[in-house]
């Protein structure tokens, strides 16, 4: 039999599977690890342990499915997006082999002055991304002003994917997949090059940049020093995968007009299927190259800070009756809660929960937003509130797919995957507040499996990614709008976009951040 493995090296560790071309799971092997915060708002992680830590789980994996290595025919990579690093002309780390996550923010500056100096719309419309502390352009311009001699040592500016291949075996190159070039903010998102004059404009060597390809493309092959390493045959086709939700996308079976993927992670992610560029009036969606092996597509993406960690969080300091049952030798704790929830009625009696435990991404891009619950009587108990908090997540998530439609994005169908699918409840309640069709994934960590798909086609071991999601991609359950409840949430989703509205312009949001911030302990 073919099998094929997909890595995902994420923020906080990464997991390796091994697949048969059905999606069946042979075996899988997870490492975690962190990040390092120089100072407060800094955000840097190890080069060198995230590629130890991937030949630990790829070894762990292959070593525990049984499988023949000369049976797996391709590894596929997906990656953090806009993690870099910086390379010397010997290929050597520097800066300690430290990188820069897109979790860091100590290039605000840098982003003002493109805001500023070039123009949110300039941007926006070059590269089909909001100007943000996330990409790694601005923190390019923030290197070559305050760590100049690093920079003066500088050849290449790399996302990880790159370094790992050329780690593994693709040594005649440096090659950046699209889909990551598009959240490296230099990337044309209509031609999928690199924008020289956007590049110059912002002073960026045309030079440390990678070569661009399409995902699933094949750029060299396992060396006999990674075989050693991970396990992996000699051999082996190394193959562009894409940054985490790209990959996660296409793992969905997101390849097709009409059909978006709504994960509920840690954060939550919306992504849709496009055809065609398409630019969002208000420079709030983000228009990226898709992972489609081979192509060029693009998708639209949108962004929440706090989705399944919204959960997390009410059963840890809320809900913790759950927690306590489970230590007593009851039910799993979520399940306890899930079906104190399930007794609910759909708009929890009213109570309104805002997810805005870290801020809100898209579309209000308000990093000073605020979460809580409205509304509370004395009739709401511990089970409202948990439907509250599965209903709130939803509504942000719905918020973002109204943003899609209202610039004339086809959604007419919806791939559930993350965490949030282990409850039928919060599937439900998804479909009835999104009021589409949604079917939930037999393989939730579509990511790997993305990676492992891109892999599998960028090696002929697929004709195309059609043939991919067709073989590899099953769907357990399909969920139908409730057309009552569905209309019964319209009703309350109107309150949770006002409630945002009027806190915000109240100057509600601003205030509670700046005391916090104040009188932080």
């Amino acid at each position: 039999m073919n099998y094929v493995i997909g890595i995902d090296t994420g923020t906080t560790g990464v997991k390796a599977k091994v697949y048969d071309l059905t999606g069946a799971i042979m075996a899988e092997a997870y490492r975690e690890y962190g990040c390092v915060y120089p100072q407060p708002g800094w955000v840097e992680q190890d080069i060198n342990m995230l590629s130890r830590s991937n030949e630990e789980v790829l070894r762990e994996a292959i070593e525990k499915s049984g499988v023949n290595p000369k049976d797996i025919k391709s590894i596929g990579f997906s990656t953090q997006r806009a993690l870099h690093l910086y390379i010397d002309a010997q290929g050597r780390l520097l800066r300690d082999g430290m990188g820069l996550s897109w979790q860091d923010a100590r290039c605000a500056a840098e982003v003002d002055w493109i805001r500023n100096e070039l123009g949110t719309e300039y941007y926006y419309q070059t590269t089909g991304m909001p100007p943000s502390v996330v990409w790694s352009a601005p923190h390019i311009m923030w290197m070559q002003k305050h760590e100049p001699e690093v920079f003066a040592r500088t050849a290449r500016v790399l996302n990880t994917q790159e370094w790992f291949l050329h780690e593994m075996g693709a040594k005649d190159g440096w090659y950046q997949d699209y889909p990551n070039g598009s959240l490296f903010g230099l990337m044309n998102a209509r031609t999928f090059e690199w924008d020289a004059e956007l590049c110059a404009k912002m002073g960026i060597d045309l030079s440390l940049l990678s070569t661009l390809v399409p995902s699933g493309t094949q750029v060299g092959v396992v060396d006999a020093q990674a075989s050693a390493r991970t396990g992996l045959a000699e051999g082996t086709p190394l193959v562009t995968g894409g940054g985490d939700q790209a990959c996660g996308a296409v793992g969905a079976g997101v390849v097709a007009t009409g059909v978006a993927e709504v994960t509920l992670g840690t954060s939550g992610v919306a992504i849709a299927h496009y055809d065609e560029p398409r630019f969002d009036p208000g420079c709030a969606i983000a228009c990226e190259a898709s992972a489609i092996a081979g192509e060029r597509k693009w998708v639209a993406e949108g962004l929440t800070n706090a989705a399944a960690a919204s959960y997390r969080w009410f059963r840890d300091k809320v809900g913790y009756i759950g927690r306590m049952v489970q230590m007593l030798g009851g039910d799993v704790d979520f399940d306890i809660l899930n079906r104190m929830a399930d007794k609910v009625p759909a708009g929890s009696q009213g109570l309104l929960y805002m997810p805005y435990l870290a801020g809100s991404q898209t579309p209000n891009f308000d990093a000073e937003a605020r979460g809580g619950f409205l509304g509370l009587t004395l009739t709401h108990g511990t089970g409202a509130m948990a439907r509250a908090v599965m209903e709130g997540v939803a509504f942000e998530m719905r918020d973002i797919l109204d943003t899609f439609t209202g610039m004339g994005t086809q959604v007419d169908e919806i791939r559930l995957s993350g965490g949030a699918t282990k409850s039928p409840l919060w599937c439900q309640i998804q479909t009835d507040i999104y009021r589409r069709p949604t079917q939930a994934l037999k393989e939730g960590e579509c990511a790997v499996l993305g990676a492992a798909m891109l892999g599998a086609v960028g090696a002929g071991v697929f004709s195309s990614m059609g043939e991919a999601v067709d073989s590899m991609v099953q769907v357990t359950s399909t969920y139908e709008p409730n057309e009552a409840v569905g209309e019964r949430y319209d009703e309350i989703f109107g309150i949770f976009r006002q409630v945002y509205k009027s806190l915000a312009s109240g100057g509600v949001y601003k205030s509670i951040s700046a005391f916090q911030s104040k009188y932080a302990e």
